[in-house]
């Protein structure tokens, strides 16, 4: 497994890892989510640590799905490139049944809203090493591997942790503590600890169940030489058994296969019954070298609360969901970015701390949907009674089509609204990014005009015109900017002319019959006008941020531990 290089973000050689200091934030866990909460702090120049107690970075393959949100995402951190070497634009996703018949092909690879093909498979073991890169890169977050968190307390005004130092031991699956520890303290704690989070635990946060408890054997292989196969991504809907078929960027391919509730895991354990799985695939040893052979347990579960005084739960610490659409993690780094630009606003004192509350108001709703859809997707592939896949082959074969699904949009939180009460369109819309051209230079939006806050975009004018000096102000206190976006025009443009060169925003406009955008921070659109609305627009926008409503969230009580544990014997 290849190792981090300690640097001076570490915490060996790092000034910044000061526990004598009183941070921003305390990051627990150092996976995608984590790492992009770190990236996205660092980006914004704020103070951060980050802890794992993993000695080094998982380095191989956990998730093969990302979509254009997620790239997005990635390219304003500057962390793009690595993944998107290795990724490459799915197509097509494709079901076939047991006799290799296809029943269903979805058309992926659309360009999405966000400037970006709409879904890619990829390495998360790439993605993570780029997240890691960018934090090494900054002055003010620190990575720490080797440490993790025994005692959490709360406090008015911060959160202490002591974190213990790790190594691995011959033998033991995960890393032991050593008794050597540190106390830091932080404004606010993120833990982005995984579905088994100690974190959640010691702060007694109970989950919904959404009915959904599988065990499939995951095998990740390393291409050796070029091989084919029926379909590129993929189910095989065979009732007895269930199989899911994707790559992970261009060297590496997964496998999923159904265990029944009547077999025993530990069979699908042996490296022989990962071949004998394969054998159908006409796969064989010298095609392909599996690196990773697990069971796991795919369920879909949400907390009940993702907050808990000045602690957040991020990522599958907050929800687990299936596979089938390949949106767990992509929820795990939107709940990131979503804090990340709260957090940011409060923390400078630009917004009240009650903004923090809709968090969950935002993140909960959308990750249901996306776990229903999910669940959903998963129903008609994975029959494993055999009459009911004859019938359902039948429904196929007479022309039945599924509805696809709605990319879930924000229904709730600091979003605009009608005089009614009723979401105002395109508010809760991801927002578009489009290729422009600024004088000899033709890129995306962001390349371009780099920014990590809030977005007043139109296509008739400049909006500091009809907001006049007083909002301008207050927009640009809240970190602000300002874009025009004109159509091509024969002729030479001004030099600083953002110009429309595919006509995206024209149409984009057009189509939702407004004439300007205000666009969060994460890229959500918070409401859309004509130019005569655009100033109650931006008294909505300023009033939401800056003196939020409260929303009742339970806490713990102030001052206490949560729970003092050192838990030895089960690290």
């Amino acid at each position: 497994m290849p190792s981090v290089p300690r640097t001076r973000n570490d915490v060996d050689h790092s000034s910044t890892a000061d526990s004598g200091r009183m941070h921003d934030l305390l990051i627990i866990g150092g996976g995608s989510v984590g790492l992009t909460m770190g990236a996205t702090w660092a980006m914004l120049g704020r103070d951060a640590v980050v802890f794992d107690r993993q000695q080094h970075l998982y380095g191989l393959p956990r998730v093969g799905h990302i979509d254009h949100e997620i790239m997005r995402m990635l390219q304003q951190l500057g962390a793009e490139g690595p993944t998107l070497k290795d990724a490459y634009a799915t197509r097509s996703y494709t079901w076939i049944n047991a006799e290799g018949e296809t029943l269903l092909e979805f058309p992926w690879g659309e360009k999405g809203i966000s400037g970006w093909h709409s879904d890619y498979m990829q390495n998360s073991a790439i993605l993570e090493r780029s997240l890691l890169d960018r934090i090494r890169q900054s002055e003010t977050v620190a990575h720490m591997p080797g440490w993790e968190v025994v005692d959490l307390v709360q406090f008015d005004d911060h959160v202490e942790l002591t974190v213990e130092r790790t190594r691995t031991a011959p033998g033991e699956p995960r890393p032991v503590l050593t008794g050597e520890q540190r106390r830091f303290r932080g404004r606010y704690v993120i833990a982005c600890d995984g579905a088994n989070s100690r974190t959640r635990q010691r702060l007694g946060i109970e989950r919904d169940d959404l009915g959904f408890n599988e065990k499939w054997l995951v095998v990740d292989a390393r291409i050796k030489r070029p091989f084919s196969l029926a379909f590129d991504s993929g189910q095989v809907c065979d009732p007895r058994r269930p199989t899911t078929v994707l790559p992970l960027g261009k060297d590496h391919r997964r496998w999923e296969w159904h265990v029944r509730p009547d077999e025993d895991p530990e069979d699908f354990r042996r490296p022989d019954k990962a071949w004998e799985l394969l054998a159908p695939f006409h796969v064989t040893p010298q095609d392909v070298e599996p690196v990773r052979q697990l069971v796991y347990t795919f369920e879909a579960r949400i907390a009940h609360r993702w907050r808990s005084g000045r602690v957040f739960l991020a990522g599958d610490a907050a929800h687990t969901m299936p596979p089938f659409m390949g949106q767990g993690m992509c929820s795990g780094m939107r709940d990131a970015r979503n804090l990340a630009w709260k957090l940011a606003l409060v923390l400078s004192g630009k917004a009240d701390e009650t903004l923090l509350d809709t968090y969950q108001v935002e993140r909960d709703p959308h990750v249901r949907d996306w776990t229903v859809i999910s669940l959903e997707s998963g129903k008609i592939p994975c029959i494993i009674d055999p009459e009911e896949a004859r019938k359902r082959d039948e429904m196929f074969r007479a022309g039945f089509r599924p509805p696809m699904p709605d990319f879930p949009q924000l229904a709730h939180g600091v979003l605009h609204r009608s005089s009614d009460g009723s979401l105002a369109a395109p508010a809760g819309e991801l927002g578009l990014q489009g290729r422009v051209r600024i004088g000899d230079r033709t890129d995306l939006l962001d390349r371009l005009l780099p920014t990590t806050g809030f977005t007043v975009v139109s296509v008739t004018g400049d909006p500091r015109t009809a907001l006049g000096s007083r909002r301008t102000s207050a927009l640009e206190r809240l970190g602000c900017a300002f874009h025009t976006v004109r159509p091509a025009a024969p002729g030479i443009p001004d030099p600083t002319d953002i110009v429309d060169v595919d006509g995206t925003y024209a149409e984009y406009f057009r189509a939702r019959d407004v004439e300007v955008v205000i666009n969060r921070p994460d890229f959500y659109v918070f409401g859309g006008s004509d130019m005569t609305g655009l100033t109650a627009l931006a008294d909505d926008l300023l009033r939401q941020t800056t003196a939020a409503a409260p929303v009742p969230v339970p806490a713990v009580t102030v001052g206490q531990p949560v729970a003092a544990t050192r838990e030895r014997d089960r690290v």
